[in-house]
């Protein structure tokens, strides 16, 4: 009788260790993409005057998958907000990297006019 007690408390304690982590697995999942977005969002602050084209391709590609994670879990209205700002943040920063890029786009472009323009005189 006393191997079945201890057969039953080990089967109580197992239960019970599957249950927190299936609590634990389940609260961390959904904050793991929050809390990338942050860290992706602090990298491009601190970072984004340093960054190659290269550079800049690799933080959208990371910024595309964290969002696609996020499409999983339901989020508050306060975690809502809190991702829509870092999305902001991070969006603000590529349209200022593609902005910049253009204005050297745009003077090779007049330059490849010229050049054409120049050969047809």
């Amino acid at each position: 009788m006393n191997f079945d007690k201890h057969l039953g408390q080990k089967a109580i304690l197992t239960s019970a260790l599957l249950l927190i982590l299936v609590m634990f697995s389940c609260s961390t999942g959904k904050q793991k993409p929050m809390d990338q977005l942050e860290e992706l969002t602090e990298n491009i602050r601190q970072h984004h005057e340093e960054f190659s084209l290269a550079d800049w391709k690799e933080a959208y590609a990371r910024y595309e998958r964290i969002a696609a994670e996020m499409e999983n879990y339901q989020y508050t209205e306060e975690e809502c907000e809190k991702i829509g700002r870092l999305e902001g943040e991070c969006v603000g920063y590529f349209m200022k990297s593609a902005i910049n890029s253009l204005g050297g786009i745009e003077s090779e472009i007049k330059g490849f006019v010229d050049g054409i323009n120049k050969t047809m005189e």
